[in-house]
Formats: structure tokens, C-alpha cells, sequence
């Protein structure tokens, strides 16, 4: 009963994963050829200025610019002490805790239980087995702050290319750091790698305890940076190409404007080809699924069931592909019709003159003459 019960099951998540799989293939072609076709106006109509003077004749249009990015902002970690010139700040509290595996195996469920360094709390109530696997909530919490303002020249970032500097390094301190910070406490800390390690105990990072913290820091320096954008007086925004792709985007570096739609089209090639493959394996898992309540009535044959199982797969794998390259191959007829019936067309001369290769010629008649039609 249970085994039917996960195949049906499965089905009914196969009837939605397959749908879903073509819905994802079908957006993430039009939008891959939507943001294509929004950068290539966009490199088109940008202009790079200075960050040394105003542009006031590019006001509201899209403008390249590469300097060195600046503070004036002390961030700071009043419960750690912790203070720096910077652009970011951020406290990182691991804690040592209860985590749960579950196994599924054809309907029937196990648990298991072990203990590793995870960020936060782990939500123990929800566990299967709670009892013996509580975590305690922890004493510090991970936290960040950011600079209020950042300058490069006589312009000021916007919040959204500012939160895009994110070249992270440690903050470095000194094993008298904490004592410094936490007087009152102090003994329940230790520092080793760059990290305050505590304990409602003795702390001792070789033999953690559940409970235990591990609390690191770090920040973004101002530094040289790269960006496109809306010129808005002296800061910026998102511009928006005709068809409303938005450009704001900011690298670490001084990058030409060539150099910074380089990386924005690589980042939508790369998406593309994740979503891809996320559409992919979403379409075979579903096939796969859809096949299972067929596979559980071999399941139990010992060889059998092996090799069925095997075949399912591969079936899987084919039909999954196929919808995957059908869902991709219309998608672009709808937004690239020209381009598409093309390839289409091509593809079918293909295989047309490979058909035509692949026949054998027909033997040509041919008259013998014998010695006895030369009598005759």
C-alpha cells in the first residue's frame, strides 16, 4: 500500500514538474533574448564621463564611469568592538548544533542525527526526534551594516551599485582583542584563526560543544570600481533600455565600458545555460516520475527490476531531452522567427541530403551480348 501510495504520488509530481520544466524553458528563452536585446541598445546609446567633474549634458541618460570609491564612515560592532573605514561590515555567528537527515526509502521514512557548524538556528522543534537534539538559541546573532554614503569623485553611489562592492576580506585582530571587548566575559572566550570562538563553558574549538559560536568578521574597503547606470544628478539610477531591461550594474576595477556589457552578457549567457539545465533536469526527474507507478510493478522482481528501472531511465533521459530542445526550439521561433525557421530549415536539409546519402544507388540494366545473338 505504501509503495503504491508513493508512486501515485510521484505521478501526480510528474504531472506538474513536466508542465513546469516548459513553462521554465519557454521564460528563460524569451527573457535570454529580451536582456540580449536590451544590452545591445544599451552599449550602443552609453557614454563614459569622468568622475572628476559634473556632467550635467548627460543627465538622465545611461553613463559609463571607472574611479576610486570613498567613505568618510566609521562602521562599527558595539558588542564586539569591531570598527573600520569601510563600505560593508558584517558579523558571521556559526553555531555548533543538532542537524536532521531524513531517507526516504519507497515511502518508508528514517531520520538521522548529527552535530555540524551552521550559521544561525536550526529550527530543532521541528525535528522528528526532538528529545536529546534541542539547540539552544544563540547568545549573538550574525549582523551587517553598510556606509551610509560612498563617493567616486564628485558623484555618489545609490544604495543598489554601493550593496553591489563586494570584495570581502576579514578583519584582522590581535588575541588580546577580546579581553579588550569583553572584559566581562572574556573568559568564555578564545580566539584562533581570525575567530572568537565561545562557549557557555570552557571554550576548547577542538572539542565543540553544542552551543558553541564561532564569530568572524568581515568588511568591504573602499576601493577602484566600474559601473553603468542613469545619471541622476549627483548620484544615480536604474535606466531602462526601450524594451525595459534595466542596466545598473558595478564591478570591482577599473573596466572599460566594452569590458563591463562584456561581463553583462556573460552573466546572461550563464544564466541562460543554468536555467537550461535547470529545465532539463526538471523534465526528465518528471518523466521519470510519471513512469514510476509502470516501474513499481517490476520493482520487486530481483534482475528485473534492475534492468527495467535501467530502461526507465534512459526513456526518461530521451523524452526529457526531446521536450527540452522542442520547448527551447519554439520559444525561439516566437521571439526570433526569422533566425528560427532558418535553423529549422537547415536542420531539415540536413537530414534530407544525409537521407539521400544513405541510399544505395540502383543497379543500371545492362545488355549482355552473347555469341549466340551474334548468330542470330
Amino acid at each position: 500500500m505504501g509503495r503504491r501510495k508513493g508512486a501515485f504520488a510521484g505521478f501526480i509530481v510528474g504531472l506538474l514538474m513536466v508542465p513546469g520544466s516548459i513553462g521554465l524553458h519557454a521564460w528563460n528563452e524569451y527573457r535570454t533574448i529580451h536582456r540580449t536585446r536590451g544590452l545591445k541598445e544599451a552599449q550602443r546609446d552609453v557614454v563614459s564621463i569622468s568622475p572628476d567633474e559634473r556632467s550635467h549634458e548627460h543627465e538622465g541618460k545611461l553613463v559609463h564611469l571607472s574611479g576610486e570609491s570613498d567613505t568618510d564612515e566609521i562602521l562599527k560592532d558595539a558588542e564586539f568592538a569591531v570598527s573600520e573605514n569601510a563600505v560593508h561590515l558584517r558579523r558571521t555567528v556559526e553555531m555548533y548544533q543538532w542537524t536532521e537527515d531524513e531517507d526516504d526509502d519507497d515511502g518508508r521514512k528514517s531520520y538521522s542525527y548529527g552535530m555540524e557548524w551552521v550559521e544561525g538556528r536550526v529550527n530543532s522543534d521541528s525535528f522528528n526526534q526532538r528529545a536529546g537534539h534541542e539547540n539552544p538559541v544563540p547568545k549573538f546573532e550574525s549582523v551587517s551594516s553598510s556606509a551610509k554614503r560612498v563617493d567616486v569623485g564628485v558623484y555618489r553611489l545609490n544604495n543598489k551599485l554601493r550593496d553591489q562592492m563586494q570584495s570581502w576580506h576579514p578583519v584582522v585582530f590581535g588575541e588580546s582583542a577580546i579581553a579588550q571587548a569583553r572584559p566581562e566575559d572574556a573568559e568564555q572566550f578564545t580566539t584562533y584563526d581570525n575567530v572568537f570562538y565561545w562557549s557557555a563553558t570552557l571554550p576548547d574549538p577542538g572539542s565543540p560543544k553544542v552551543g558553541d559560536l564561532k564569530i568572524s568578521f568581515d568588511h568591504v574597503k573602499p576601493g577602484e570600481v566600474s559601473f553603468v547606470a542613469r545619471l541622476a544628478g549627483e548620484t544615480f539610477e536604474t535606466y531602462r533600455t526601450s524594451n525595459g531591461e534595466p542596466i545598473e550594474r558595478l564591478y570591482d576595477g577599473i573596466l572599460s565600458s566594452e569590458d563591463v556589457f562584456t561581463n553583462l552578457k556573460t552573466e546572461n549567457a550563464v544564466l541562460a545555460w543554468v536555467l537550461r539545465g535547470l529545465g532539463l533536469i526538471l523534465s526528465v526527474i518528471g518523466v521519470l516520475l510519471l513512469f514510476s507507478p509502470i516501474q513499481k510493478l517490476f520493482s520487486w522482481i530481483p534482475f528485473v527490476g534492475d534492468i527495467t528501472g535501467g530502461l526507465f531511465f534512459v526513456a526518461a533521459l530521451l523524452i526529457g531531452g526531446a521536450i527540452s530542445l522542442t520547448t527551447i526550439s519554439v520559444a525561439w521561433i516566437a521571439v526570433r522567427p526569422l533566425m528560427a525557421i532558418g535553423l529549422l530549415a537547415a536542420v531539415a536539409i540536413s537530414f534530407f541530403l544525409l537521407s539521400k546519402l544513405g541510399k544505395k544507388p540502383e543497379a543500371e540494366s545492362v545488355t549482355v551480348v552473347t555469341d549466340d545473338m551474334l548468330v542470330k
